[in-house]
This record gives C-alpha cells, sequence and structure tokens, in this order.
C-alpha cells in the first residue's frame, strides 16, 4: 500500500466512506515534498487543498497585520489539517508552514466537497473532528491566558515530549529540533525569559539542552511546573 492509500484510508474524516468515494479521493492526491520554512497557505489566502503529513512537520501559526506571530499547534505523520478550505473562505487569522524537509500529500478541496456531497458522513465526521479541535483550542487559550510563562513552557515541552519524545537512559529526549525563538512564539514569551527559565530548569536538574535539543532528566518535576500556582 503506497503512502498516499494508506494516509486516507486511516484519516478519521473519511472513517465509514464507501471504497468509490475513497478511490476518487486517492486518485486526486498528489505527494508534494516542502523545504523547511515554506508555507502551505498563507494568511487571507483561499487555499485550494486538504493535506495529508506523510513526513515531517506543519506549523499552524497565527499572525498579526503587524507582524506579531503566534504557534498554536503542530501536524506530524499521518495527521491532517487544511478543513477550513472546505468553506471556501479565505483563512483570515491563520497559516501553515513546513518544518524540516517534509512530505505532504494534497487533494484538491474540490474533490474532497464532490466526494462529501455524494457521501455526507464525512461532514459529520469533519464535525466530530472539529469539536475536538475546538476543545484542544480552548484548553491551550485557558493556559496562555491564566498561566504563567514557565507553567506555558513546561506544557510545551510536555507536549513534544509526549508526541517525539524517545526513552532514553537518561530521561526523554525530545527527537526534534527547537529554537528558543520557537518556544518564545509557542508561550507568548520573549527568547531572554524562555533562556532564563531552560537555564534555571538545567541548574535545577530537570532538563538538559543539547543543541536545539531537549533531554528531560525529570519529567515528574516538569510536570509539577505547569501547576497554576509555580512562579515564572
Amino acid at each position: 500500500m503506497s503512502s498516499i492509500d494508506f494516509l486516507i484510508r486511516n484519516c478519521e474524516w473519511f472513517t465509514d466512506v464507501p471504497e468509490k468515494g475513497i478511490d476518487t479521493l486517492i486518485k486526486s492526491a498528489r505527494l508534494k515534498h516542502f523545504n523547511h520554512s515554506k508555507y502551505l497557505y498563507r494568511l487571507a489566502q483561499e487555499s485550494e487543498f486538504v493535506y495529508g503529513v506523510v513526513s515531517g512537520f506543519v506549523r499552524i501559526k497565527i499572525s498579526s497585520i503587524q507582524g506579531q506571530e503566534f504557534s498554536i499547534t503542530e501536524f506530524s505523520t499521518n495527521e491532517w489539517l487544511g478543513e477550513f478550505s472546505l468553506t471556501n473562505q479565505p483563512i483570515e487569522m491563520f497559516e501553515a508552514q513546513v518544518l524540516e524537509n517534509s512530505s505532504v500529500i494534497e487533494i484538491p478541496k474540490r474533490v474532497v466537497q464532490s466526494v462529501a456531497e455524494q457521501f455526507p458522513i464525512i461532514y459529520k465526521n469533519l464535525f466530530l473532528f472539529q469539536a475536538s479541535r475546538t476543545l484542544k483550542m480552548s484548553e491551550l487559550l485557558g493556559g496562555m491566558l491564566f498561566y504563567p510563562l514557565g507553567a506555558r513552557l513546561a506544557g510545551r515541552i510536555l507536549w513534544f515530549a509526549h508526541h517525539y519524545g524517545k526513552d532514553v537512559e537518561e530521561g526523554v529526549l525530545i527527537n526534534k529540533k527547537m529554537s528558543q525563538q520557537e518556544l518564545a512564539e509557542l508561550t507568548m514569551g520573549s527568547r531572554q525569559r524562555i533562556n532564563k527559565a531552560l537555564k534555571e530548569w538545567e541548574r535545577d536538574g530537570i532538563l538538559n539542552m543539547q543543541g536545539q535539543q531537549y533531554l528531560i532528566k525529570d519529567i515528574s518535576a516538569l510536570k509539577a511546573k505547569t501547576l497554576l500556582n509555580n512562579d515564572e
């Protein structure tokens, strides 16, 4: 089974779609390769595709007209994005940037819309998917609004550990490069304050910085940093 077949057949958007619809989606899909920092779509563009990540990472960001950016989340292997394109509206707030060299499946939105008209189960699947994503977004916004920077930073690092962590003898190694500027964008903090917090945690034996990778040595202590009453 090709990577395109596998990704489409295992996408929760297309659960219970008959073989005829799945075959149409597979035939219309194209595998594309993107270099680091390229964009799938930019702010206020009307995207023509939905996307499935075969390898690498895609980061979703909110940007302002003043050039401020806040990174919301990342998508990696077997994850899908771009469902907003199906509404035929410009993407007013979000943009999607490729991290590292990545391979992504593109399916024209017109094909997905056509298959969904034949098999409305796709709309039900998308509704349930979007409801789950909205809950996660609400949790994220709550953390940004009510938790201090140290708690937000610890939560983000733990998220990366959950998705990209690898158990090693010394602890959990996050098998992904992350600059301090990226962590600042992910936590709505400054790079200087992120650097200060990381160095404090390094002195306390909670984690080690290895270039742009992080080794969590005491995951319980890092989880404790996510509590609301922790200082920044």
